[in-house]
């Protein structure tokens, strides 16, 4: 059965649209691995378009507040491949229906991005379909391309915007207007420029569009090659903060005698679309402003993940090109293997450009084909992507330095330029040719590489010396022959037609085959690719006809295929065609049933289903109790939740949905649930919160996990089990529940519950736990401020660090406070304390997790001096290494008690190095990833961060330096690296003080990574300072603890260690005003 359509409803990858522009290095294809510690410690605050208000930590979602006049609404999360999503449950059926971008609750990637509330007071919107009529709603610029304006509402009235946006029958479409960030001497011999600068073409005359991070016109390559600019972010001018757009730029247009680009005579449009990040409105205004500017080539080395609808950049690409004739050279992207192409380089009209090294093998993180939703081949031709050596931006830097004045590079990004460089000759060759036309002819001349498939390559790597020669051009350049829906015996062969020009004087005869690769590389039966006729005579200055037919009845296997079209003739004439067809794997169209409490087709009704075998993340979309979604077959968590009168909640999980030919209907019956009802000892306990977290495991390692979050409690809500039962290690339910009690005093009470159901879930829950059956858990909170707010909060967690949510009771630091907590099987305690200044979050400790006793009392102490580095018991590494990427997450302001602590900083700085040299550098606080070279080396990391003023008097500035050896881990697992940290614990009084001119015994408590290669201590050297680090001298460390004598005088003592293990790794550490000295 045959399908044609890219787009197939409601359906996303897990990955969803997170973008950047195109140059790095590989990157992973498999699942990612498990987070850093530290990416599940910094809290954010995010303000979702519905209004409801999220803080979450990392993966961790610590409470949701409904927006104004939300109250009783409920929410789902989903944590899955390193990513939280947030969905409202009255945001479900739009969703469904594909009039909202599920990147609107992508809570991880609008942390990112820098849409939370800390950073932006405003949500960012493309709409599409009639002018939008919603106040709140503030056009920002019209987007006429794609019958778009980007708007922006402001987070205090996103409720009545989403409100009025997703009841307005002209809005078509609500996307996020999301980022997308900043991401050649031999490159262009390789693709044979300087035969086509001997022929006399240069670019002389031609009109380039350089759509990135800006160009730096000064740079001596670039003197004179730009004729036009225009900024569309919101710098104040087009300087190239990132160097990413001077070096595309150069690239395509560099005059200079040595690095000279592909066109060195083309003219430069520089259309800054990116500061550090590029809003996709900017983009398409970008898109927009330059195909008016009369580009003839518009170069986008930027891109993101694919889905099978069509996003405002592609269509921008479809309507431009038609309306213009410009040609948009686009980056394939950087993610590796198959089906990994990026948007906007699957637009049929893009000539998408993958990267291949200097010998024309594919780079290894060179995105793939086939396009995501119809198995189109793709890319279209490859280029030289590899240490691409070009311009340095005066105002930034990436790459590797090259002398002073150049930077080499690797990725897309930079095999894109060779293209559109490419484009421009044969424009001012033919300037009687449209972009399509000039597409043809590259892809028509491309020189093929045998061991690669079309989808590797498409046709092959740009030959610029064939391109200026070529006479002989298909129409359309690839064929996409659809999608043969499974089952295959009703499959019919699929055909399609191309035409075959000749520009030349002489007729030219081409002998017709094909190549064809089968899924996985795998050789094709015969018959699957034919092409009729096999022999054509095309005219001078004519053309010939010719037809590919797929029949996938003759293939054995499911999967993609491609193939190429081969006409060869005589005198070396040769062109290739690529084609591709899908033959669907093994699908079934699943049946979603929804009955109410009365028995009647439910009205109110969604599903999330999330693929274990596969990357399925959908709501299934219908009407009149029922909705359909087409599944590969295989395992599938499904949560289903049925609303009766608007109110009653039946939430029926299936943990395992196995899709087959015998399982292809699921029936939520809310009947079947029963209700949830916990009690808590105080009856004045409120408002109480519910929590249902699912989580799915496969060989001990956590798949994905679902949950309901109802701030409510669960007064409206009934739970039932649909499908099998599962292996307890399989399937988990977390039911949480927590309320503020009544106070002891001024001491504030919080009853936090926490059950685990291992296998299934439960038909209804009932509880009423005894004080006598909880653990008792006093905290006591340091020196603080009465300036501040402070919230201390306790979230359940299991042994794996997935958990659920909790409440922040108002606490005063110093203070203290009284928590009455289950103590259930398998499950851990996080406590945490976080410190506000005007509802921003300032700072936060976080204690490890803890195994509470029934009955047992359990104390807690939260921010003492001296605050520090340190490396607590956590389930995710703080420095780690898997393959070839080194991450580190290092909180650096934990307290003297043992807590990771975090904290804002007016300045930060990370550094990696290997044998010496630096790696890279980040500008955040004890964070970053970085990609080394493969095989064992010595590494360094060195960090350094001031706090924001007025955060704390204490711990002004830290720093630290550690080294180790390590060398490539096989998988993609983080294992820890050798990481050693000092604590220092001192007595001081309640306001952080020592006396002065006494000595302080100052104990130290070494710490070292869980599960790392770490050596034994060999000792530990102390040092202080009296004047914030300008000078220093030493202690002596006697029995673990360094003795101190303080100064006579009242001010700060500042502390720094150092020391080494027996495996010769090293460590040292620097705190500014450690402790107050009076």
């Amino acid at each position: 059965m045959k399908t044609r359509s890219r787009k197939r409803g409601a359906a996303w990858g897990a990955a969803l649209l997170a973008v950047g522009l195109t140059a790095g290095t590989a990157t992973a294809t498999a699942a990612p691995a498990p987070p850093l510690s530290g990416s599940d410690g910094e809290r954010h605050t995010v303000t979702l378009i519905t209004g409801d208000r999220v803080v979450v930590a990392g993966q961790r979602l610590l409470s949701v507040t409904p927006g104004p006049d939300r109250d009783g609404i409920s929410f789902h999360r989903v944590v899955r491949d390193g990513r939280l999503h947030v969905i409202p449950r009255d945001a479900a059926r739009p969703l469904a229906d594909g009039k909202l971008d599920l990147r609107l609750f992508d809570v991880t990637g609008l942390v990112d991005a820098g849409y939370d509330d800390a950073k932006r007071d405003t949500v960012p919107l493309i709409v599409t379909g009639d002018q939008p009529r919603s106040a709140g709603l503030e056009v920002t610029r019209a987007l006429p391309t794609i019958g778009s304006v980007a708007a922006k509402t402001a987070k205090s009235e996103t409720a009545g915007t989403y409100q009025a946006l997703v009841r307005d029958p002209g809005v078509r479409k609500i996307w996020l207007d999301g980022l997308r960030k900043p991401s050649l001497d031999k490159s262009v011999a390789q693709i044979g420029a300087p035969t086509a600068w001997q022929a006399g073409y240069t670019g002389k005359g031609v009109k380039v569009a350089v759509l990135d991070s800006g160009v730096d016109q000064t740079h001596p390559d670039l003197a004179g090659r730009e004729v036009l600019e225009r900024n569309f972010t919101e710098d104040p001018d087009n300087s190239d903060l990132v160097g990413h757009g001077t070096h595309v730029a150069a690239t395509v247009a560099s005059s200079g005698a040595r690095y000279r680009g592909v066109a060195p005579d083309a003219q430069i449009l520089d259309g800054k679309v990116c500061s550090l990040s590029c809003a996709e409105s900017w983009i398409v205004d970008g898109m927009q402003w330059a195909a008016d500017q009369g580009a003839d080539v518009i170069n986008m080395s930027l891109g993101g993940t694919d889905t099978p609808d069509v996003d405002p950049l592609e269509q921008a690409i479809e309507t431009l090109s038609a309306r213009t004739g410009t040609l948009f050279v686009v980056a394939a992207g950087n993610s590796g293997g198959p089906e990994t192409l990026s948007s906007p380089a699957s637009a049929d009209a893009a000539l998408a450009v993958g990267a291949v090294n200097r010998d024309d093998s594919i780079a290894a993180f060179s995105s793939r084909g086939p396009r995501v939703g119809d198995g189109a081949p793709r890319p279209d031709v490859t280029a030289p992507g590899v240490d691409i050596v070009a311009a340095k931006a005066s105002t930034a830097e990436i790459g590797t330095p090259v002398g002073e004045n150049h930077v080499a590079v690797s990725g897309t990004s930079m095999a894109t330029p060779h293209v559109a460089g490419a484009a421009a000759l044969l424009a001012q060759q033919h300037p009687d040719w449209t972009g399509a036309q000039i597409k043809a002819a590259l892809m028509a001349s491309a020189k093929n590489n045998p061991a690669l498939t079309a989808f590797d390559q498409g046709t092959g790597r740009v030959d610029l010396a064939r391109a200026i020669t070529t006479t002989v051009t298909a129409d359309p350049p690839s064929l996409a022959l659809g999608l043969q829906r499974w089952p295959h015996d009703d499959d019919e062969p699929t055909s399609e037609e191309f035409t075959v020009r000749n520009s030349g004087t002489t007729p030219v005869t081409l002998d017709l085959t094909i190549d064809a690769d089968g899924p996985g590389g795998a050789p094709v039966p015969a018959g699957v690719f034919t092409v009729s006729p096999t022999t054509v005579t095309v005219p001078a200055g004519g053309e010939a006809k010719a037809t590919v037919t797929a029949d996938t009845r003759a293939a054995t296997a499911d999967g993609g295929y491609s193939g190429t079209v081969v006409a060869s003739g005589g005198g070396g004439v040769e062109l290739r065609v690529p084609v591709g067809v899908n033959r669907e794997v093994e699908s079934y169209d699943v049946t979603f049933e929804f009955v109410d409490a009365a028995g009647r087709p439910a009205t109110d009704y969604f599903s999330l289903v999330i693929g274990l075998d596969n990357d399925k993340f959908l709501l299934p979309s219908g009407d009149g109790g029922t909705a359909t979604a087409r599944l590969p077959a295989g395992e599938y968590l499904v949560v289903n939740e049925v609303l009766t009168d608007g109110v009653k909640s039946a939430v029926l999980p299936q943990p395992s949905l196995r899709v087959g030919r015998d399982s292809t209907r699921v029936v939520a019956d809310a009947r079947a649930a029963k209700p949830v009802s916990i009690t808590f000892p105080d009856p004045n306990a409120q408002p109480p919160t519910g929590d249902l977290l699912l989580n799915r495991n496969r060989n001990g390692r956590p798949l994905v996990a679902i949950g309901g979050i109802y701030a409510g409690g669960f007064d409206t809500v009934s739970l039932g089990h649909l499908g099998p039962e599962l292996p307890a290690e399989d399937f988990t339910l977390m039911v949480n529940t927590q309320a503020a009690g009544t106070p002891v005093g001024t001491t504030p009470v919080t009853y936090r519950f926490s059950w685990v159901e291992h296998g299934k879930v439960p038909t209804g829950f009932v509880r009423a736990p005894a004080k006598r059956e909880l653990a008792e858990v006093r905290s006591g909170f340091g020196p603080g401020s009465t300036a501040k707010t402070y919230g201390f909060g306790g979230f359940p967690v299991l042994p794996n660090g997935l958990g659920g949510f909790g409440i922040d009771t108002p606490v005063t630091s110093p203070g203290r406070s009284i928590d009455y907590a289950t103590a259930s099987p398998g499950v851990q305690w996080l406590w945490s304390l976080a410190q506000f200044q005007d509802g921003r979050i300032e700072a936060q400790l976080d204690s490890p997790q803890r195994v509470l006793r029934p009955g047992r009392t359990h104390r807690e102490e939260f921010n003492h001096p001296v605050f520090g580095p340190g490396v607590p018991a956590s389930p995710f590494p703080y420095l780690a290494r898997a393959g070839d990427v080194i991450g580190i997450s290092l909180p650096l302001f934990g307290d003297g008690n043992g807590n990771a602590g975090r904290s804002l900083t007016s300045s930060a700085r990370t550094t990696l190095r290997r044998n010496g040299t630096v790696v890279g550098e980040t500008t955040s606080a004890g964070n970053g990833r970085f990609t080394v070279p493969p095989g064992a080396a010595d590494f360094r990391v060195e960090t350094e961060a001031v706090r924001s003023p007025g955060v704390s008097e204490f711990t002004t500035a830290v720093g630290g330096a550690w080294t180790f050896r390590s060398d490539t881990v096989p998988g993609q697992e983080f294992a820890p690296l050798p990481l050693t940290t000092v604590r220092f614990t001192p007595a001081l009084d309640a306001r952080g003080t020592a006396p002065a001119g006494r000595v302080l015994r100052v104990p130290l408590v070494v710490e070292q990574q869980d599960g790392a290669a770490n050596g034994r201590v060999r000792g530990v050297e102390v040092e202080v300072s009296f004047d914030d680090g300008k000078t220093w001298r030493g202690v002596p460390v006697v029995g673990g603890a360094a003795l101190v004598r303080n100064a006579d005088r009242a001010g700060y003592a500042s502390l720094r260690a150092k020391g080494s293990d027996s495996r010769g790794n090293t460590f040292q550490q620097t705190v500014i005003r450690a402790y107050r000295v009076g």
